[in-house]
C-alpha cells in the first residue's frame, strides 16, 4: 500500500478528479482551470468548439471534457511511474 501511495499514477489523476469536481461545482464557469490544467485541451480547443456547437446536450460535452482530462493525466503519471520504474531498475543492475 505504501508503494502505491508514491505513485503518480494515483495523484494526477486524484488532483483531474478534484479539478473536475470544481469546474463541476460552477465555481470554473469558464472552464480556464480546466483548460490551463490540461494542454491537450488547448490543443484540442478547436475541434472541441466545433464540436461543442453541433451537440445538443450540455451534459455530455461537459463529460467529454472531463474524460479528456482525466485520461490524459491517468496515461501521463502511467507512463511517469513506469520510466522512474525502469530508471531504479537500471541503477540497482549496475
Amino acid at each position: 500500500m505504501k508503494v502505491f501511495i508514491k505513485k503518480l499514477g494515483l495523484w494526477l489523476p486524484l488532483l483531474s478528479l478534484i479539478v473536475c469536481l470544481y469546474n463541476l461545482s460552477g465555481r470554473d464557469d469558464k472552464n480556464l482551470l480546466l483548460a490551463f490544467t490540461n494542454p491537450l485541451l488547448i490543443w484540442l480547443n478547436p475541434q472541441l468548439t466545433d464540436l461543442h456547437y453541433l451537440m445538443k446536450n450540455e451534459l455530455l460535452w461537459q463529460l467529454i471534457l472531463y474524460a479528456i482530462h482525466f485520461f490524459s493525466w491517468l496515461i501521463v503519471g502511467l507512463v511517469l511511474d513506469w520510466g522512474f520504474s525502469r530508471k531504479r531498475s537500471k541503477n540497482k543492475t549496475t
